[in-house]
Protein backbone atom coordinates (compact mmCIF):
# COMPACT_ATOMS: atom_id res chain seq x y z
CA UNK A 1 0.00 0.00 0.00
CA UNK A 2 1.24 3.06 -0.91
CA UNK A 3 2.33 6.22 1.38
CA UNK A 4 0.93 9.74 0.27
CA UNK A 5 1.75 13.33 2.02
CA UNK A 6 0.12 16.78 0.98
CA UNK A 7 0.89 19.74 1.75
CA UNK A 8 -0.39 22.97 1.51
CA UNK A 9 1.14 26.08 2.54
CA UNK A 10 -1.06 29.11 4.21
CA UNK A 11 -1.39 32.99 3.94
CA UNK A 12 0.40 33.27 7.19
CA UNK A 13 3.51 30.15 5.86
CA UNK A 14 2.05 27.87 8.30
CA UNK A 15 2.76 24.36 6.15
CA UNK A 16 -0.24 22.03 6.51
CA UNK A 17 0.83 18.56 6.08
CA UNK A 18 -1.71 15.60 5.27
CA UNK A 19 -0.56 11.82 5.78
CA UNK A 20 -2.44 8.89 4.19
CA UNK A 21 -1.54 5.08 4.56
CA UNK A 22 -4.24 2.62 4.51
CA UNK A 23 -6.95 3.31 7.22
CA UNK A 24 -4.06 5.23 9.20
CA UNK A 25 -4.15 9.32 8.66
CA UNK A 26 -2.24 12.51 10.27
CA UNK A 27 -2.86 16.22 9.82
CA UNK A 28 -0.39 18.67 11.01
CA UNK A 29 0.28 22.33 10.94
CA UNK A 30 4.19 23.45 10.75
CA UNK A 31 5.02 27.01 12.27
CA UNK A 32 8.15 28.67 11.21
CA UNK A 33 9.96 25.65 9.15
CA UNK A 34 10.84 25.47 5.76
CA UNK A 35 9.00 22.64 3.65
CA UNK A 36 11.91 20.72 3.93
CA UNK A 37 12.48 20.58 7.48
CA UNK A 38 8.73 20.16 7.85
CA UNK A 39 8.76 17.20 6.07
CA UNK A 40 12.10 15.86 7.64
CA UNK A 41 10.14 16.34 11.31
CA UNK A 42 7.27 14.89 10.42
CA UNK A 43 9.13 11.22 9.03
CA UNK A 44 11.37 11.76 12.06
CA UNK A 45 8.64 12.29 14.55
CA UNK A 46 6.21 9.50 13.16
CA UNK A 47 9.20 6.94 12.84
CA UNK A 48 9.14 6.89 8.74
CA UNK A 49 12.55 8.17 8.09
CA UNK A 50 13.52 4.84 5.63
CA UNK A 51 9.91 4.39 4.15
CA UNK A 52 8.81 5.61 0.76
CA UNK A 53 6.10 8.52 0.72
CA UNK A 54 5.04 9.73 -2.39
CA UNK A 55 4.76 13.97 -1.55
CA UNK A 56 2.41 16.18 -3.41
CA UNK A 57 1.74 20.15 -3.23
CA UNK A 58 -1.82 20.64 -3.08
CA UNK A 59 -1.46 24.65 -4.37
CA UNK A 60 0.44 24.33 -7.98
Amino acid sequence: MKRYLFYYINRQGGIMVYYSHGDRYIRLTYLGYTLREAIQKFRRDNNLQRKHIIVEGLNK
